[in-house]
């Protein structure tokens, strides 16, 4: 073993030449028309959304690949061969989405120069926001990813070894931990922030008083705000991080990292309620509420559709419409038994758990999961809608219809001429098979939000059974129109 201490010139040095590593050209527009920049613009943030939604379930998968293999090391000393190509295709998948990641970074950085300072000045915003927001979220993967594996030896070694079958070369670890600790990267994020809060009333953005706010800007300003490294980063001053003591060291031939004493940023365990992708301000008002789960439990019946609204949670904010989420009541063990389905093959396999309460199928971003209501219940709204006039044959055929979409990845697509991964929404349009759902054309594909699965219930042909606004039961007799109103306030 051999360490060494470089030279903080050097340190210098090699952080200047990492910042300039990943290039992504800056979107140049002085000379072009503001109607063809905003339309790109537009395009890019609405692609955007996918990229976002995949780093968030990159969270997900990673927490629990760590655990995985962590135990496994524990236990046996090595990784099998299964486990170790599934880390070897899990780095590819971290460094594809960091190098995308970049590109929106860099893609307006330049519009923080004083020469764009005549471009429409709400638009520079937007853009300049676009930008930040990805580089923030690739501070905080690098805290909530890269930490975590960096911590281990093991899991270290395999990361920094050079792999011609996947493509990956070594010192990934060397290359994410300099970028993260660059100066050069920080002082540009740091001034990003400050043109941030000098031109737009982040007050107002955050509780939507800003005069003609596009989904665009609310959801941009909910990724900055929401980001634990946009705090973190206004507290620490660039500069502080060359004062520190920076100890190169090298482990064996390639195992090379930056480690930093007592940056007083480990975050892992700080952040590891958000970690899982789901990032939110507060828990919902119906979360942990016995009487509402108690009254849910004896309305429900298989089939039923659940629509959900977290308005605190920044995945909301990009959802197009009012409901943010959709998902589907199998029923419990009688009810299935009833159908004729419980010995069913395809149900067989989830006897267990729903004998432990779990009849909730959804569509996360770690894939299609049963889940029980307790865990739903960390929501806002709620409505339960039902097909009344459904007969026991469609009834029997939708609820294996949702079976077979449990074990399914999530679809960052949101493409229904798909049907190997699927998001919550595609979700209710394979189940219900036989139901006419309408869907929107948007960048070439077909999808389908939560809000179209609800305009059927505005034109009658699901009923609603109960709703909940603001964690609190909604009259019978204002049942329609209070739902009709969400509705009608977004389309």
């Amino acid at each position: 073993m051999v360490f060494y201490q470089r030279p903080l010139w050097l340190v210098a040095f090699s952080l200047l030449l990492l910042s300039q590593h990943v290039s992504a050209q800056c979107v140049n527009v002085l000379n072009d028309p503001i109607n063809g920049i905003e339309k790109q613009l537009e395009q890019e943030i609405e692609s955007y959304y996918s990229l976002i939604e995949e780093s968030l379930h990159h969270r997900v998968i990673s927490l629990e690949l760590f655990a995985q293999l962590n135990a496994e090391l524990e236990s046996d000393g090595h990784l099998s061969a299964a486990s170790l190509l599934r880390f070897k295709q899990a780095i590819k998948a971290h460094l594809d989405l960091r190098q995308r990641l970049y590109a929106v970074a860099r893609s307006r950085e330049c519009w923080l120069d004083h020469d764009y300072d005549g471009l429409n000045k709400k638009l520079r915003l937007k853009g300049i926001m676009f930008s930040l927001s990805a580089a923030l979220t690739l501070y905080d993967n690098y805290l909530l990813v890269i930490a975590m594996f960096q911590d281990n030896d093991q899991l270290r070694r395999i990361i920094d070894q050079p792999d011609m079958g996947f493509g990956l070369s070594s010192n990934h670890l060397l290359d994410a931990s300099l970028a993260f600790h660059s100066v050069i990267n920080r002082e540009k994020v740091n001034y990003a922030i400050k043109f941030y809060q000098r031109h737009s009333n982040a007050s107002d953005l955050s509780t939507h008083n800003s005069i003609n706010l596009s989904n665009d800007f609310l959801y941009l300003n909910s990724l900055i705000v929401q980001s634990p490294s946009y705090k973190i980063l206004q507290k620490h001053s660039p500069l502080s991080f060359l004062q520190k003591k920076i100890t190169f060291y090298t482990i064996a031939t390639n195992d090379s990292l930056v480690k930093l004493e007592k940056e007083g940023i480990h975050l892992l365990s700080l952040f590891f309620g958000n970690a899982i992708g789901m990032v939110e301000s507060r828990k919902g008002k119906l979360y942990h509420h016995p009487k509402v789960r108690s009254e849910l439990l004896k309305s429900l019946r298989a089939g039923d559709i659940l629509l959900e609204k977290t308005p605190f949670r920044l995945t909301d904010q990009f959802i197009p419409g009012y409901w943010g989420h959709a998902a589907i009541w199998i029923g419990n063990e009688q009810e299935l038994k009833t159908l004729g389905i419980w010995d069913h093959d395809i149900v067989k396999p989830w006897q267990k758990s729903i004998r432990k309460g779990h009849s909730i199928v959804e569509a996360l971003r770690s894939g299609v999961k049963l889940d029980p209501l307790v865990t739903f219940m960390n929501i806002d709204d709620m409505v339960i809608l039902r097909d009344t006039t459904i007969s026991s044959e469609q009834l029997r055929q939708t609820i294996l219809n949702a079976f077979r979409q449990l074990g399914k990845a999530y679809d960052f697509n949101f493409d229904i001429s798909t049907s190997d991964k699927i998001v919550c929404s595609e979700l209710v349009y394979l189940s219900y098979s036989y139901i006419d759902w309408p869907t929107e054309k948007t960048l070439g594909r077909y999808t389908i939000s939560p809000d179209h699965i609800a305009l059927k219930a505005k034109n009658k042909q699901l009923s609603i059974i109960q709703l909940y606004l603001n964690g609190q039961r909604v009259s019978s007799d204002k049942l329609s129109k209070q739902f009709s109103r969400l509705l009608s306030s977004e389309h």
